[in-house]
């Protein structure tokens, strides 16, 4: 029987309902889509999308400023330890900033706010230790190296520190839905920054321990609008309870990090051995260029994390994956969309702004944008397994990203220099987020179970 007469021998009215079903379902699922794109660009999203937009447009002035001022040299000097505050800011994130975005907003509005200046406590400590240990540590090593000088090892401790208060003030402004605070205090920290470091480098003044001079202080005005505006204050009573409530993410996310980081940030140490403090500039500045699909990827992390906690206790573990998945499938769109410009004219632009020297690193760049796209992706699993409190799947996730990473960097370097660094990169994300689709896969009837029973709604 060919395709003809089965089609003949099914009623019409069944036909016509079949296809109904199919469109009402497609209809559905864009509806959604765009539901989740206007609500997006309506409500807190749009302030953390513009918020981000101006911290991306602040920071790719101030590296043009930055690879003009310093050289490609030192700028690969300064994008060395920028890495390394990254590494600080991972640990903020995994003690103090992802616990308190994941489980404030599910607590009652009086222990929200215990909770709240409690971790602000927490948040001074460890900014107070974070600066001790770095200045400690960067003394220690001039004992071997001279690679920094001694004033430029503690500024930077200095700036270590500061800028993880400032961070977490950012991020306290946008769980209590003030956008517009957070837009101010980005803009002080990071606009502010540009105009003092323009001002340095026309008056021939720029270096590189004077460029942590300028991020240190520009951190600590941008935080001390805080008291002002909210009348905030760490609440050392609180700091028991507080630990007690959030020491379990907490441990877990401080494992899963470091390992995230070392796969990530960690790599381009590896890199700096592999081509040098020049190629690592050169690749830190190209990445400028990505500012554009940069900024929705970190503007997710002030908006994403409050709306999982709303739907988790609306629809459960069910709703906030089906809302991840709509996430992911705009965010590609969005990102791709972003991506075509900056790819077809990323030449002349690099020419233009940095220089001839820096169109060698054309096809890095290219490489770069195709690792934020799936970066995007894997971020958006990695809120919602946070929010699950589902430390297992983070832990897996980032141990097989940082393995691939790790076990890809040193050859790739070495056949296609940097290019390959970033080609390892984007395979280690591919891999992060093939196992987060599989862990949902395996294990999601279990995590929809607990997510209810461990009352985690």
């Amino acid at each position: 029987m060919n395709n003809e007469q089965l089609v003949a021998d099914v009623p019409q009215d069944s036909l016509l309902q079949e296809n109904v079903s199919i469109d009402g379902r497609e209809s559905t699922r864009w509806m959604r889509l765009s539901a989740l794109v206007t609500r997006f660009s309506r409500g807190r999203g749009a302030m953390a999308l513009a918020d981000q937009m101006m911290v991306s447009a602040s920071n790719f002035a101030t590296g043009i400023v930055l690879v003009r001022g310093l050289g490609l040299s030192e700028f690969g000097k300064f994008s060395i330890a920028y890495a390394l505050l990254l590494y600080g800011n991972s640990l903020q994130m995994s003690f103090i900033a992802s616990p308190m975005l994941s489980i404030a907003p599910l607590l009652p509005e009086k222990e929200k706010y215990r909770f709240v200046n409690g971790m602000l406590a927490i948040q001074i400590m460890a900014s107070v230790l974070l600066c001790v240990v770095f200045a400690l540590v960067g003394a220690a090593s001039h004992l071997f190296t001279t690679f920094y000088s001694f004033p430029c090892i503690f500024v930077f401790a200095c700036c270590v520190g500061t800028f993880q208060l400032q961070d977490w003030l950012r991020r306290y402004y946008f769980l209590y839905n003030k956008g517009k605070l957070a837009f101010l205090c980005d803009m002080i920290s990071y606009l502010g920054q540009f105009v003092l470091l323009l001002a340095l480098w026309r008056f021939g003044r720029l270096t590189l321990t004077l460029t942590f001079t300028v991020m240190c202080i520009t951190s600590v005005a941008a935080l001390s609008i805080g008291p002002f505006t909210d009348r905030l204050w760490p609440a050392m009573d609180a700091l028991k309870e507080t630990w007690t409530r959030c020491k379990s993410l907490s441990s877990s996310l401080l494992i899963s990090n470091q390992i995230r980081w070392f796969g990530t940030q960690g790599v381009l140490l590896i890199g700096a051995g592999i081509v040098g403090s020049v190629g690592i500039g050169g690749l830190r500045a190209t990445s400028n260029l990505s500012g554009p699909v940069y900024l929705m990827l970190f503007s997710l992390e002030n908006y994403v994390p409050m709306r999982l906690a709303e739907e988790l206790k609306r629809k459960g573990a069910s709703g906030a994956q089906e809302f991840i998945r709509r996430a992911i499938l705009g965010g590609t769109v969005c990102f791709a969309l972003l991506i075509v410009p900056v790819g077809i004219f990323g030449q002349p632009i690099l020419r233009l702004v940095y220089g001839p020297a820096l169109v060698a690193f054309y096809l890095p760049m290219l490489l770069q944008l195709a690792f934020i796209v799936v970066a995007a992706g894997t971020t958006m699993w990695y809120f919602l397994y946070r929010s699950l409190q589902d430390t297992r799947a983070i832990f897996r996730a980032n141990a097989l990203s940082s393995i691939v990473n790790i076990g890809t960097v040193y050859s790739f370097g070495h056949y296609w220099g940097v290019s390959g660094i970033v080609l390892s990169s984007l395979l280690s994300q591919v891999a992060l987020m093939a196992y987060c689709i599989f862990h949902w896969t395996r294990y999601r009837e279990e995590l929809l179970h607990l997510s209810s029973v461990d009352g985690v709604l």
